[in-house]
């Protein structure tokens, strides 16, 4: 088996770097949409994801309110949901992606939708969805925990998590926030254990399994991610999330491997790369092509499978959107070695 040719080491070690320092489009916003009772509304809700002003992504929420965007970058986003005109207004939150370290990142922003004037609410569906009565103290904390996470305040935060937690124990949703937030500031054994409690209170709730995966992610236990990720996938099949994070776990599982080690190496890697194309083609048909893992990922991916030219293009596609990217400068010159690499295979073919 030929070992890896220099020019292909260095994309891999600049790309290595590149999402250590930047980690830029790796990124999800996930969250739900909820009434002001807390439940979740009777029909699907549309929610819009803005940027500067410009729209980026529409969806629609699942049963029991969730929705979620991936492949952001950092940057403070508007998340609308789209009001019936019947018992809820047209309401818009704030959600700011600040992101840390090399692995991709989970951020929760929910919106709780505003009644519109003199209207009754619409009584809640029955919906395969775990729900919890939740005392109003322990309620109103995590609200509170919720409005400074968006102001950036995040051990303010932290603290009123913690409140909401005192007042009622067992509450999972303020469990899984805290975890989450203990992930984002690099606490990863608080975060661990806070996602576990949420976990027994309800070991049916993909999210938890999301970020579990996260954290394995930025501890780089890629293999036991990759199985935490599909457990996420196995609760909840038809979210394209699960699939696209399934998939960029493995991917950084295959770049891991040494393959010019051994042929069984080598054997090792290319089945892996197998697999998490299987998960990218998922996260393409659940969402209608929405769905992606970011440009470095699939850049990555796409020169594992000596696929030079897709491989450059994806790193083209980066720099558009992030054209004062720091790394810039490094990531031209690997464009220029990929498509020079896919002119010679082209070459040889001939």
């Amino acid at each position: 088996m030929p070992g890896i040719q220099p020019s292909v080491l260095a994309f891999l070690l600049i790309i290595g770097s590149a999402l250590a320092a930047h980690a830029q489009g790796a990124h999800t916003l996930q969250g739900r949409v909820v009434t002001p009772d807390g439940n979740q509304p009777t029909n699907p809700v549309k929610v819009t994801l803005t940027f500067n002003g410009r729209r980026l992504y529409e969806t629609f929420s699942d049963l029991s309110g969730r929705f979620s965007f991936t492949g952001l970058n950092r940057g403070r986003y508007q998340i609308t949901a789209e009001g019936d005109g019947q018992s809820f207004d047209t309401t818009s939150v704030y959600a700011d992606v600040s992101a840390f370290g090399s692995a991709p990142q989970l951020f929760t922003q929910d919106v709780q939708l505003r009644p519109l004037p003199g209207k009754p609410l619409q009584r809640a569906g029955v919906v395969n969805s775990f729900s919890q009565d939740v005392p109003k103290r322990a309620r109103e904390a995590l609200e509170r925990a919720t409005e400074l996470t968006g102001k950036g305040q995040a051990e303010a935060a932290i603290v009123k998590i913690q409140e909401a937690i005192n007042a009622f124990p067992e509450y999972f949703e303020a469990h899984f926030q805290l975890g989450n937030q203990f992930m984002k500031a690099g606490r990863f054994a608080e975060a661990i254990s806070q996602l576990d409690r949420a976990r027994q209170i309800n070991p049916n709730d993909d999210r938890v399994y999301q970020s579990f995966g996260l954290v394995l992610m930025q501890q780089k236990n890629y293999a036991v991610a990759v199985a935490v990720f599909s457990e996420a996938a196995r609760l909840n099949p038809v979210n394209p999330l699960n699939a696209v994070m399934r998939a960029t776990a493995l991917i950084h599982q295959a770049y891991a491997i040494a393959s010019s080690s051994s042929d069984t190496a080598a054997a090792d890697k290319q089945y892996i790369l197998s697999r998490a194309e299987i998960s990218l083609t998922q996260a393409s048909n659940l969402s209608d092509k929405k769905v992606k893992a970011d440009h470095l990922t699939l850049a990555m991916f796409y020169e594992m499978k000596e696929d030079y030219t897709r491989a450059a293009k994806e790193l083209e596609s980066y720099l558009q959107e992030n054209p004062n990217a720091k790394n810039a400068d490094s990531l031209k010159t690997i464009i220029k070695r990929l498509r020079s690499s896919s002119d010679k295979k082209a070459s040889t073919q001939q």
